[in-house]
């Protein structure tokens, strides 16, 4: 094995972001010098590798401009009708989120080599137990920011970890680094989970910061073991019926088979700690008051009273209104909304897609349909925050329980009300629950744990390794279940009150599974990772915004008068769990999506293959970086 020993500091403009400069917590303080003297000023270290912003998902987690949240690169999600950079093909090296993710990635790898580097020099000096698990958390955060890197941008950089970026001579040389090939980094990083497991609790204790754990190594490992064994498996450079690519030529079926045996090992070992398990109500685990869930593996908590300040340790503002409807009370909401694209790709009740259903009414979309399509998409006349939901363009008045009484329904786009109160109510006629509580309203701030790794997910990366290793026996089928058979609120073995999955031919049980993962985990921001490792994001993300016509009184009339409403047909639902609007309706009116006579399309998105598969490496690194003198194909 290639010793492993390499530091990462910020590659951009500025090269490096000093330890004390960030807005840390209470007891989260970190600096260089004189604060690695003491086992308890190394924890401190680590607590701060625990800051928001070091693990971005959320808007307000990228820069003070907010940006977005991942899932909005995705069809699960809608911004009105304003496709963001990503989703029009219009990223270059000063795309803010790759900037973000770059530096913030690299200053974290920078602050874990700190610590390694630093403690070394008290070997022996300190309790061995303490020691091996204080270099064993830092190096965990440091494979983890480090796969990031590759997920992202590919080839990383890799510098020695004892390499002085504290001193001038250091970063000089620095900038004379280059990058390494992302497969021979990759190897490094799983073994590197696979030396640190041991050397960790399996929890901790009450009062204890909970930093890594076993569960943790082995579940993150296995969720980079499947991504880097998918591309080997689906990276191809052949083309499609229109001419497009599905990535750079890295498949390569030995190493794909490889990796998935990695991955399935190490969800098996995570799985056989029986440390964790499903929480019991799916809605229940998303909402602001669970904490400490069963279910959590690697989470990190949200506190504003322990925030000290720093708007990035919760969610406030655009994080927050973005997600809810306009009698919320909140400004500028409604702009992160579920898409039409998600709404369509939840199973029926029977376990099966729309497209195929003889239960499921376009008219009545969440009737019929698996759980957690009302878990997470507001069913449309139940209560929400403490009002009626309804977007219908004849419910001009709904009922608000905090208000004691109906109110003008400002969620409706309805041009039966005059004004601009209603103007920016959903575009598609939906808004989000999944997360969502009253706790988040005014003063619109929220504290969600952050769930970076759930149990759900790693008993389907166990199941969706064995698929594609073919080796499909019961402890697949009863990993799929256990996740299903939550959702419906019921013991896995009570088969006949679920839509139990009984299939064991390959390709029909990967269907299974990809619808699963997206029911299972919408607006949990694993989508953007799911679409770039099966090189399905052309297909998806080539297509355009759907919603519902304008505050127009023809439009709507018509859509309304010649019974459209919520829809006027059944599409197609493809092998991947993908809708198309776009292609001939299973069944209802054929031009339901078409041509602007009902539905609308709101915008156009591009997705250009294989570019897109990657980031930028940011301007600012190129420009410093002289050895770095080519960015991702296509920059």
């Amino acid at each position: 094995m290639k010793t492993f020993k390499c530091a990462i500091f910020a590659l951009a403009g500025s090269l490096l972001f000093s330890c004390s400069d960030l807005d840390l917590s209470p007891k989260d303080s970190a600096a260089s010098g004189s604060w690695f003297q003491t086992p308890e000023q190394f924890e401190l270290n680590l607590n701060a590798l625990l800051h928001h912003s070091y693990w971005p998902m959320e808007r307000n987690e990228w820069t003070s401009n907010e940006q977005t949240e991942l899932d909005m690169l995705t069809d699960d999600g809608q911004n009105r009708s304003a496709p963001g950079r990503f989703l029009i093909d219009g990223v270059d090296g000063t795309y803010p989120l790759a900037v973000r993710m770059w530096d913030i990635t690299y200053t974290g790898i920078n602050r874990c080599n700190k610590i390694i580097t630093e403690i070394k020099k008290l070997e022996g000096e300190m309790d061995p137990e303490r020691y091996n698990r204080i270099i064993a958390c830092a190096r965990f955060y440091r494979a983890c920011f480090y796969c990031r890197i590759m997920v992202h941008f590919g080839d990383p950089v890799v510098v020695p970890e004892d390499m002085d970026m504290d001193s001038e001579a250091g970063r000089q040389a620095a900038y004379e680094l280059t990058r390494t090939d992302m497969w021979e980094v990759v190897d490094d990083m799983l073994r590197e989970f696979d030396e640190i497991a041991p050397l960790l609790p399996v929890s901790y204790g009450g009062g204890e910061v909970e930093r890594a754990t076993q569960g943790a190594v082995y579940g993150m490992k296995a969720r980079y073991a499947l991504h880097f064994a998918s591309i080997r498996k689906w990276d191809t450079i052949e083309l499609d019926a229109n001419g497009r690519g599905h990535g750079f030529g890295d498949a390569d079926e030995a190493e794909a088979k490889r990796l998935f045996e990695q991955a399935r090992d190490a969800a098996a070992m995570c799985i056989s700690l029986n440390a964790y398990s499903l929480h019991s109500d799916f809605g229940e685990l998303f909402r602001m008051s669970t904490k400490h869930s069963p279910e959590g593996i690697f989470v990190i908590p949200r506190s504003k009273a322990l925030s000290n300040n720093s708007k990035y340790q919760y969610l406030y503002g655009g994080a927050t209104t973005a997600k809810l409807p306009r009698l919320s009370g909140a400004p500028t909401c409604t702009t992160c909304l579920p898409s039409w694209y998600l709404l369509c790709s939840f199973l029926d009740d029977q376990g099966k897609p729309i497209d195929e259903s003889t239960v499921y009414d376009p008219h009545k979309p969440f009737e019929h349909r698996d759980p957690r399509c009302t878990y997470t998409i507001v069913e449309h006349g139940t209560q929400h925050l403490g009002v009626v939901f309804d977007p219908h363009f004849d419910v001009t008045e709904v009922y608000s329980a905090r208000e004691g009484g109906m109110v003008t329904n400002n969620d409706s786009r309805s041009y039966k009300i005059a004004g601009s109160s209603n103007q920016y109510a959903s575009y598609n006629g939906l808004v989000l629950k999944k997360h969502v509580d009253e706790d988040w309203l005014s003063p619109f701030e929220a504290e969600n744990d952050k769930l970076i790794l759930r149990y759900a997910d790693v008993l389907l990366m166990y199941a969706e390794a064995k698929i594609e290793l073919n080796e499909i026996d019961d402890s697949v089928l009863n990993a799929m279940n256990q996740v299903r058979a939550r959702a419906y609120k019921v013991d896995v073995t009570a088969t006949s009150d679920y839509p139990a999955i009984t299939e064991r031919d390959q390709a029909r049980l990967r269907t299974i599974l990809r619808f699963e993962r997206r029911m299972e985990f919408a607006f949990e921001n694993l989508r953007l990772y799911d679409l770039w490792r099966w090189r399905i994001a052309e297909k998806v993300l080539n297509r355009p915004w759907i919603g519902l016509p304008k505050k127009d009184e023809k439009l709507q009339r018509a859509y309304i008068d010649d019974g459209m409403w919520f829809h006027g047909a059944v599409p197609q639902v493809d092998e991947d769990g993908c809708v198309d609007f776009m292609a001939d309706v299973a069944k209802g009116d054929p031009n339901f999506f078409r041509n602007n006579m009902y539905a609308q399309v709101l915008a156009e998105c591009k997705f250009k293959a294989p570019k897109s598969y990657l980031w930028p490496i940011p301007t600012t690194t190129m420009q410093v970086m002289k050895n770095i003198t080519e960015n991702n194909p296509e920059y």
